[in-house]
């Protein structure tokens, strides 16, 4: 299923490079930037309600 992060990726910066590429997406906001990503702060926000 070649491309599923591209299509799937909700962020709205459609300009990153790192958009649709999960793994360093999440790697650069935990280890440089100490956050979340857009998609899982989402995730989370759903989950508390």
């Amino acid at each position: 299923m070649a491309g599923c992060n591209e299509e799937k990726c909700v962020c709205p910066n459609k300009e990153c490079k790192r958009h649709g590429k999960c793994c360093e997406c999440v790697n650069f906001h935990r280890d440089e930037k100490g956050n979340l990503p857009t998609c899982l702060r989402l995730m989370l926000e759903k989950q508390q309600g």
